[in-house]
C-alpha cells in the first residue's frame, strides 16, 4: 500500500509517496552487511567485542564496497613486547558474494616511504571509523579519530595519511584535487583544505561554530554543505569562486521547517528510545501535537555521481525530533524541502528489513543502486533504483575506465543470451553468474584475454550442466582493475 506524506511546512506542502516496495524509485534489495550476525564469517571480533555500528559508506571504482566501523573491535593480537591491541579493521566486501577481498580487513597501513600505521583500539589517533569518501582519483578517504588516511582502492595500501587536533568528520574531496576536513567538535575548529597528498594547505571555512560529522562538496569545489549532528539546525550552504584559494562563506541554510504535526511512534531505536514523536502520516486521524519549528539534525550528506541529488540522513527521532531517522531525498536544484526518502523509516512499513534509524552516509554504485549505512541498526542495506532494473526496456551499459558491460540480451531469455563485453588492455578475465544471494551459478569466462571487444553466451545452465530456476540473477566482469555488475532475468 503507498501512503502519501503531505503536510504544510515552512510554507512548503511536503507530498512525499511511500512504500516498502518504492521509495522515490528505491526498492529494498537486501541486507547486504548485517553486524548483528556474528555467525557469518563476515563480522571480527569475539563475544562482547565484535566489530559494529557503521559509521560509513562508499563504492570504490572496481565495485567494492567500503565500510567504516565505528565501535567493537576485531582481531585480537599479542605483539613482541607483550602488549594486546585489538584492531579496528575497515570492511572492503564483494558487492555480489559479500565477503571480504583478499586484503580485508584493512587492519594495518603500509605506505610508499616503508612507513606503516595500525588501526587499533588502543591507538591515541586512529582507531574506529569517523567517516569514510572517495577522492577525485577513485582512492579512499578514510577518518579514524585524529587521523585521515588515504588509501588505494586496489590494494588496501596505504597513500597518504593526515593527523588533526581532535574527533574528525567524514573526509570530502573535488575535483582539482582540494580534500576538505572538518572536526565533530567543531565550535571553534576549521573545515581545513588538503591537498591530493593530504598536505595541510589552508582553511576553508575559519570557524563551524557547532557539533557536526558530514561535509560534502560539489565537483567543482564551489559548494560546501556542512551538516549539525547535535542540536540540529538543518544544513548550510557555502560557496567559494576559487576553491582551495578562497574561503568559502555561508549562503543559506536549509533542513528548518515549522508547524509541523508529529505523532508518538514506536520507534525501538537502539539508543534506547522506544518511542518518540515522528511526521504525522495518517490523514484520516489527527496530529498529536505541531512542533512550531524543528530542524534536521543531520548526520550524513551525500550526492550522487551526477550532482543531481542530495542524500541527506538525520539522526533518530528519539534525539532529533519528527523528522530524525530517516534519509531524506532533496533534488540540488530545490534544496527548501525533501523530494522523497529512501529506507524503511523507523520500520513505519512493520516488516522489519531495511530499517533507517541513525543514518550514517549512503553511497551510490555503477547502477544507480543506493548502499545506506545505519549506525543503530547495525547494518548495510543495498537499495535497489528501479530505474535501472532488468524491466526497463531500454538498453542500459555499465561503463568504468573504458570497460564496458553490456546489458545482457535478449533479456528476459530462454534458451541463451549474449553478455557483451569490452576490455582495455590484455589480462586476465572473470565473466560469472551468481544468485541474489551471492553464491556461485556458473563461471562463463576464466582466462586471459586481449584488449577490445568480447561476447560470451549463457545458456541458463549451473557448473553441472542443469538449468536453473526461473529468477533475476547477476553477471560479474572482474579484472585486476575493475567490478561491474548487471542483472538477467532467466525464464523457463
Amino acid at each position: 500500500m503507498i501512503k502519501k506524506i503531505s503536510c504544510l511546512v515552512s510554507g512548503i506542502i511536503l507530498s512525499v509517496n511511500l512504500t516498502y516496495a518504492d521509495h522515490d524509485g528505491y526498492e529494498y534489495a537486501r541486507t547486504f552487511l548485517d553486524l548483528n550476525d556474528t555467525l557469518s564469517g563476515v563480522v571480527e571480533g569475539d563475544i562482547g567485542r565484535w566489530q559494529n555500528s557503521p559509521h560509513g559508506v562508499v563504492v570504490a571504482p572496481d565495485g567494492n564496497v567500503w565500510v567504516g566501523l565505528y565501535a567493537g573491535s576485531g582481531r585480537q593480537e599479542i605483539l613482541a613486547n607483550g602488549d594486546t591491541v585489538h584492531y579496528k579493521g575497515i570492511y572492503v566486501l564483494d558487492p555480489v558474494t559479500m565477503d571480504h577481498v583478499s586484503y580485508s580487513p584493512i587492519e594495518i597501513l603500509t605506505f610508499p616511504d616503508g612507513t606503516s600505521d595500525s588501526l587499533t583500539a588502543e591507538s591515541a589517533s586512529s582507531g574506529g571509523s569517523r567517516g569514510i569518501a572517495l577522492d577525485a582519483d577513485g582512492h579512499i578517504l578514510s577518518s579514524h579519530y585524529k587521523t585521515l588516511y588515504k588509501i588505494n582502492y586496489m590494494t588496501g595500501e596505504g597513500v597518504a595519511m593526515y593527523v588533526g587536533e581532535s574527533s574528525l568528520t567524514e573526509a570530502a574531496a573535488d575535483d582539482n584535487g582540494n580534500v576538505y576536513l572538518s572536526y565533530v567538535l567543531a565550535a571553534e575548529r576549521p573545515v581545513v583544505t588538503l591537498d591530493s597528498d593530504l598536505n595541510y594547505v589552508g582553511n576553508a571555512v575559519d570557524t563551524v561554530g557547532r557539533i557536526n560529522r558530514s561535509i560534502v562538496v560539489t565537483g567543482d569545489g564551489e559548494n560546501m554543505l556542512l551538516g549539525s549532528t547535535w542540536d540540529g539546525m538543518g544544513f548550510s550552504h557555502l560557496t567559494s569562486s576559487v576553491p582551495g584559494v578562497i574561503q568559502h562563506t555561508p549562503v543559506d541554510t536549509f533542513g528548518v521547517y515549522y508547524d509541523v504535526d508529529a505523532s508518538m511512534t514506536m520507534i525501538n531505536s537502539a539508543m534506547g528510545a522506544e518511542s518518540a514523536y515522528v511526521l504525522h502520516m495518517d490523514e484520516t486521524v489527527s496530529s498529536d501535537t505541531t512542533y512550531e519549528e524543528t530542524a534536521l539534525w543531520v548526520s550524513a550528506l551525500d550526492l550522487s555521481p551526477d550532482e543531481s541529488m542530495l542524500v541527506v540522513g538525520t539522526l533518530t527521532a528519539g534525539w532529533g525530533g519528527p523528522l530524525g531517522g530517516a534519509n531524506w531525498l532533496f533534488d540540488m536544484e530545490d534544496l527548501s524541502g525533501p523530494g522523497g526518502l529512501v529506507g524503511n523509516w523507523h520500520n513505519w512499513d512493520g516488516s522489519g528489513v531495511g530499517v533507517t534509524d541513525g543514518p550514517r552516509g549512503a553511497a551510490f554504485d555503477a547502477d544507480g543502486n543506493l548502499y545506506l549505512a545505519d549506525f543503530y541498526s547495525n547494518a548495510i542495506y543495498h537499495y535497489a533504483y528501479d530505474g535501472l532494473t532488468i524491466s526497463d526496456d531500454k538498453q542500459r551499459t555499465v561503463v568504468a575506465n573504458d570497460y564496458v558491460l553490456a546489458q545482457n540480451f535478449p533479456n528476459p531469455f530462454n534458451p541463451s543470451t549474449k553478455i557483451e563485453f569490452k576490455i582495455p588492455m590484455m589480462e586476465q578475465v572473470n565473466i560469472s553468474v551468481y544468485n541474489l544471494e551471492g553464491r556461485l551459478i556458473k563461471t562463463l569466462v576464466n582466462q586471459v584475454m586481449s584488449a577490445g571487444n568480447h561476447v560470451v553466451n549463457w545458456d541458463g545452465t549451473n557448473e553441472i550442466g542443469a538449468k536453473v530456476s526461473t529468477g533475476m540473477y547477476i553477471y560479474q566482469l572482474k579484472t585486476n582493475s575493475t567490478n561491474l555488475n548487471r542483472r538477467m532475468t532467466f525464464i523457463k
